[in-house]
């Protein structure tokens, strides 16, 4: 059985622990509020910028624009949105997990663009091609993802992958957060609609604006390159900016039940400390009382 001392460091250590978990809580929290109010910002964009687009259906349209179809047994590239810290629970596994089965036996003809130092050694120790890689601070700017954009739009101009799909998880509250992933190249309306039922964005039923001699600068055909690729970026930040939402979310629970779990075992300690040192005071007295008998014998 331990003793006394060993249980009273042992208590002081989870004290220490304690006051360090809610420290990150708080931290976490914190940053947590901020990237909400991104969040909120995108979504509330996301929905203009789509209900314009529904409006301009008939003169405008982004899905389908590449009349090409490509070989489905071309290149694709993954765009895969991790993290570059611990203590955030294991969602972004259950991303990689799917990668490792889906494309285990094609993996050959799969670039992976890894945002996040997280999984950036899996993919490497397990020999997939990556081409190109970022780590971002918890405080960010799109400038950061500069050397994704250029690289998706180069490729895009090259027609160098059949698919582009980005993975990443979709913060929906606080307690829920979602594995998704949403094909950025071709963009098509079936996927489009599937995506917008996961995040649970209904568009506004708005009349579709019908003017046949609509006249577009320079022209349409640049007209609707520059918006796919406008499309494109918000969809990359985005996703990167509600997956540090999920992490700040999942780092603040984690540490709240971490917190919370300490206390438990404190409870514990205290109590097991309790009885050995009660232990030790009756093995004490007992001793005391067996050295007065004997002293007592020893007179008569």
């Amino acid at each position: 059985m331990s003793s006394t001392r060993q249980l009273r460091t042992q208590i002081k250590s989870l004290k220490s622990l304690q006051k360090i978990l809610k420290a990150l809580e708080i931290v976490s929290t914190i940053k947590l509020q901020k990237m909400k109010k991104k969040t909120e910002v995108l979504r509330d964009f996301l929905i203009n910028f789509l209900n314009v687009l529904h409006a301009l259906e008939d003169q405008i349209n982004l899905f389908d624009f590449d009349e090409k179809r490509w070989d489905p047994q071309w290149r694709r590239l993954i765009v895969l949105v991790s993290t570059d810290k611990g203590l955030c629970g294991p969602i972004t596994s259950k991303l990689t997990r799917h990668l490792a089965i889906k494309y285990a036996e094609r993996k050959n003809k799969v670039d992976i663009f890894v945002i996040g130092k997280k999984w950036l050694e899996f993919f490497v120790r397990d020999w997939w091609n990556i081409v190109g890689s970022l780590q971002l601070k918890d405080d960010f700017s799109e400038e950061e993802l500069l050397p994704l954009y250029t690289y998706i739009k180069k490729s895009l101009a090259e027609k160098k992958y059949s698919k582009i799909k980005v993975y990443f998880n979709y913060f929906k509250t606080t307690m829920t957060q979602i594995p998704l992933r949403f094909k950025i190249y071709p963009l098509d309306k079936e996927s489009f609609d599937a995506f917008l039922q996961d995040i649970d964005v209904k568009l506004e039923k708005i009349e579709k604006i019908n003017i046949p001699a609509l006249a577009i600068e320079p022209s349409k055909t640049i007209l609707m390159e520059k918006l796919i690729q406008e499309m494109v970026k918000y969809i990359v930040y985005s996703a990167v900016v509600q997956n540090k939402t999920w992490e700040h979310a999942s780092r603040m629970i984690a540490m709240k039940n971490a917190k919370d779990n300490s206390w438990e075992i404190i409870k514990n300690v205290n109590t097991i400390y309790n009885k050995v040192r009660q232990g030790k005071i009756t093995q004490e007295i007992s001793e005391i009382g067996n050295a007065k008998a004997a002293i007592e014998q020893a007179q008569k």
